[in-house]
């Protein structure tokens, strides 16, 4: 492991030690209260996606990349899949959930590593949601597609997720990128995924990068997140408000201007 990796594993480490709640795995200065309000609106799509793709769960083998305080692993195994597995950079997070999810299997593994503890053909989905924006490096992003490829049956679905705008990319520092368009379809495209289906992921609780006026809304999403930032207890207010208005755009638009999920099936 690289002297990088032991840094981001620190990272993530600690931040799940001080933070093991929706924050953790999402935003930590949009504290608690806000985040799981977000986590409604992921758990409504997600099951929406699930139903749409047309998956029969009881026989389906998945993984959840970057399984954080396990939120996903949970809605797989609420919709009653055959098995699953999950992976973290994070020691701490595979202890928790490895006590939580007896019978997952875990792996405690940078995705985008050159080595890969995955099994060829041994799930049907992959879910990789709000992860991969972490490998702000085009090798580690790479790398992180070619070892989830493999991983996959034939006409097995990646479900993805992130900032994916049609114009420029936007990075912050060493932890976060939005990737645009032409980038991901492009990488999913050379490491042998067809790109079946986008979807909105968040229209209105996360910040808007992908709109015409990109610098003055982001002003606005600032000035009216201030307060939240603040006072953790406003973001339960501000998320029950917000919570209806966010469902009805994600589930009528093509495209978002924040987050998407794009769904990729690996060629046969």
């Amino acid at each position: 492991m690289t002297e990088l990796d032991e840094t981001r594993r620190a990272y993530w480490n600690e931040r799940f030690r001080l933070h093991w709640g929706p924050e953790g795995a999402a935003s930590v200065y949009m504290g608690r209260h806000c985040n799981a309000w977000r986590y409604r609106v992921r758990r409504v799509l997600f099951r929406r996606l699930v139903r749409r793709l047309g998956f029969a769960p009881g026989t389906l083998s998945v993984l959840d990349v970057g399984c954080g305080t396990g939120f996903y692993l949970q809605q797989w195994q609420t919709l009653g899949v055959a098995s699953m597995a999950g992976l973290d950079i994070s020691d701490w997070v595979v202890a928790k959930l490895a006590r939580a999810y007896p019978s997952a299997t875990f792996y405690r593994a940078n995705v985008g590593a050159a080595d890969s503890p995955l099994r060829a053909a041994a799930f049907d989905a992959v879910t990789a949601l709000d992860v991969l924006v972490h490998l702000v490096d085009d090798g580690s992003y790479s790398r992180a597609l070619e070892n989830l490829h493999p991983s996959l049956i034939p006409g097995g679905y990646l479900l993805y997720s992130g900032a994916i705008s049609h114009g420029p990319e936007k990075q912050f520092e060493d932890y976060w990128r939005g990737r645009s368009l032409a980038t991901v379809a492009t990488a999913m495209d050379a490491t042998g995924f067809e790109v079946v289906l986008r979807v909105p992921m968040s229209a209105l609780m996360a910040a808007p990068p992908d709109t015409r006026h990109r610098q003055r809304n982001r002003r606005i999403w600032d000035a009216y997140m201030a307060p939240v930032r603040r006072w953790d207890s406003i973001g339960f207010l501000f998320g029950a408000l917000l919570f209806p208005a966010e469902l009805l755009p994600v589930c009528t638009l093509k495209e978002s201007p924040a987050i998407e999920i794009m769904v990729c099936r690996k060629r046969s």
